[in-house]
């Protein structure tokens, strides 16, 4: 498996390409143990595949609070520059 660089502008403002690779990443994990899951005929097997299936879901509301929180935080800084420059 190839490793895709993940290019970071450092200007995060409004936007942040680490957490909106992350989060993708936790929904095509989501897609993939949801298929095994139905493909699978062990109840063992499925419990384990629901358990991962929540533990990303947890996973993307955690970046989704983190991607609201730096909002907030970009929004702050940018009144307090705006301030300054009115």
């Amino acid at each position: 498996m190839e490793k895709k660089r993940i290019d970071c502008v450092h200007t995060c403002k409004g936007f942040c390409n680490a957490l909106e690779i992350a989060t993708l990443r936790e929904k095509e994990a989501i897609i993939q143990y949801d298929s095994l899951r139905d493909e699978c005929d062990y109840p063992d097997v499925k419990a384990i595949l629901n358990e991962l299936i929540i533990q990303r879901q947890k996973s993307i509301k955690l970046l989704e609070e983190v991607k609201l929180l730096m909002k907030s935080k970009f929004d702050v800084l940018g009144q307090i520059q705006d301030g300054y420059t009115a």
